[in-house]
């Protein structure tokens, strides 16, 4: 068999008082400008505010602005936002202790040791205004990362038409930042687009990277992204094997690997444990090959639970649906396209077979006085499961977008996800003639 070290390493297995303890894969990565095979993602330009959070602190002054614009507005765009905090704790802006319960409430645990303690250009300013001179709204990009805007030029960004998102990058500005690899600040450079819709900017950094994973002479590609959030993958890494052939242009949701999720490589089960930006490596923890594959896709399992439900405090587990068809929708009170859902799940709900179907909602962030009271003023009848805290079912689940609904068939593997209330009807009644 041939060994491969070139573009992993694969540790050993140590033995821990009798017990087999696997160490991480660890995939060497590149990076490629572009979107590649991904779905595109954009931030929304936040203007800058001086209302003493912590957030605000760590804004920087800039200079350079054309005196002939009002309404100026600076953003901060973010390429590492956890070296930009780490940074100012060490240099006593912000509290080791906010810091801290920021990794908590983000369910993340960091190593010191993955930041450079000398501040590093870990971000780019961004600035918005109304040029008189010309009676049009101009966008500045601090590409040579100095705060001082006079050397650079303005530009009017690209309106994005609504349900069409741009993909190119023809209109791309190349940033200089600094990052932290090995112990070094190496500095380079990352492309940012600047696109508007309405009176908004949005931005992303149009970057995503890849990796090889090698299995005896099986070569597997690898690419990855964050959403197109600069180098900020700590908590947010899709991974995905790379479309194999020229008719298969991108990467589809139910492909895409998340942190905490499986993947299967080279006949192993692997979970992704995300990308390491200190080492600039993808890390892959290698699981036993009985491993149940549970995650949100189509085709997968879905992760049992036991819980309480929520207006009658009755124990409800995933076992005891065994047998239904089970609509399962993570949503909260506070998220408006939730809310909006619920005549049309109402509906649908009441005239569902309940020996056959089941809707199950997972409530995340809300106060159990609320939610009750919310549940009796719109008559919510299905069972329900309140999630708080960073045990709850939605961080099992890594759910980080609401809502976010999943149907199980009677053995509780996910047969669709996130239908739009349309399809989610015409399924059922699909499921319902093939039941009767």
């Amino acid at each position: 068999m041939k060994i491969q070290t070139l573009l992993f390493v694969l540790l050993f297995y140590s033995s821990t008082k009798g017990q087999q303890v696997a160490t991480l894969v660890e995939l060497p990565i590149t990076t490629a400008n572009g979107y590649g095979p991904f779905s595109v993602g954009f931030s929304r330009f936040t203007p800058d505010v001086n209302d003493g959070s912590y957030w605000s602190k760590m804004q920087l002054s800039i200079k350079g602005v054309p005196e002939n614009w009002t309404n100026v507005e600076k953003a901060m765009a973010r390429v590492n936002t956890w070296q930009l905090i780490y940074q100012n704790v060490i240099s006593g802006t912000v509290p080791r202790s906010w810091y801290k319960g920021y990794q908590q409430s983000s369910k993340i645990n960091l190593d010191d040791a993955l930041f450079s303690k000398q501040p590093i250009k870990c971000y780019v300013y961004l600035v918005k205004g109304f040029d008189q001179s010309k009676g049009k709204w101009l966008v500045l990009v601090d590409t040579n990362n100095n705060l001082d805007f006079s050397d650079e030029t303005p530009f009017e960004a690209e309106e994005i038409k609504p349900g069409s998102i741009p993909d190119n990058v023809a209109d791309a500005r190349l940033v200089m930042y600094q990052s932290y690899q090995k112990g070094k600040i190496i500095t380079s450079r990352i492309p940012l687009v600047v696109k508007r819709m309405g009176n908004d900017l949005f931005f992303n950094f149009p970057q995503y990277a890849k990796a090889t994973f090698r299995h005896a002479d099986e070569r597997i590609d690898l690419v990855i992204t964050n959403g197109f959030a600069g180098l900020d993958y700590i908590g947010s890494t899709s991974i995905a094997q790379t479309p194999r052939w020229f008719w298969q242009k991108a990467v589809s949701q139910k492909d895409l690997t998340e942190i905490g999720d499986v993947i299967t490589l080279g006949g192993r089960k692997y979970k992704n444990k995300g990308v390491n930006t200190f080492t600039n490596t993808l890390q892959l923890e290698p699981l036993a090959t009985n491993t149940i594959d549970y995650s949100l896709r189509t085709g997968r399992s879905f992760r049992p639970f036991i819980a309480r439900e929520f207006t009658t405090g009755n124990s409800i587990s995933l076992s005891s649906l065994k047998g239904k068809y089970v609509f399962v929708e993570f949503w909260g009170t506070w998220c408006s396209p939730c809310v909006s859902t619920l005549p049309t799940l109402k509906r649908l709900y009441k005239r569902l077979n309940k020996n056959r179907f089941e809707f199950i909602g997972i409530v995340s962030r809300d106060s159990p006085e609320h939610l009750r009271d919310f549940l009796k003023k719109h008559d919510v009848r299905w069972p329900q499961l309140l999630s708080n805290g960073p045990d709850g079912l939605v961080d099992q689940y890594h759910v980080t977008a609401y809502p976010t609904s999943v149907l199980l068939n009677p053995n509780g593997k996910i047969v669709a996800a996130d239908l739009s209330m349309e399809k989610l009807e015409a399924k059922l009644n699909e499921l319902n003639k093939l039941e009767e």
